[in-house]
């Protein structure tokens, strides 16, 4: 049997900004090193379909802007915070990080998507770890991705 020869060009760190997700940096991080890999950082923020229902009138229009006001406040805190990421060190040098996309969407959908416009090689991503039952049946965005994904998918826990 002749083995494939692995080229990792481009990794996807796809984060939900939990210290699990935190942890599997490490390894996005040291992958791109290994390989002199170009590094993208991927956070994606779920959006609700089923949003609060506004009265009708003048509170409708109160409640929207506020509603949307929070969710930008919410989305430039994300963004601040990964760039923070982007910013870190890994064995004390400083990590190469080509891209920090902040989406807004179904998490699922839009790591995919992510990979497949970026040409990544491989997707980086944390696991909660939690009781049995729950571990057998993962994370919701990280089994998808996992199902769905053409592209290899480290997923790390952690410690």
């Amino acid at each position: 049997m002749k083995l494939a020869n692995i080229q990792v060009k481009h990794i996807l760190y796809a984060t939900d900004n939990s210290e699990d997700a935190r942890c599997a940096f490490a390894y996005a991080a040291g992958f791109a090193k290994q390989f002199g890999a170009k590094l993208t950082l991927l956070h994606v923020v779920q959006e609700f379909k089923d949003m609060v229902a506004f009265d009708f009138g003048v509170e409708r229009s109160v409640a929207a802007q506020k509603w949307f006001s929070v969710n930008k406040d919410y989305y430039e805190e994300v963004k601040k915070r990964m760039e923070e990421i982007a910013q870190s060190e890994y064995d004390g040098e400083a990590i190469d990080v080509e891209n920090v996309v902040v989406e807004k969407g179904n998490p699922v959908k839009k790591i995919l998507q992510v990979a497949k416009s970026k040409n990544c090689d491989l997707i980086v991503m944390g696991l909660k770890g939690r009781g049995v039952l729950e571990d057998a049946m993962l994370g919701g965005t990280v089994n998808g991705v996992i199902r769905r994904s053409k592209i290899p998918v480290l997923v790390t826990r952690h410690k």
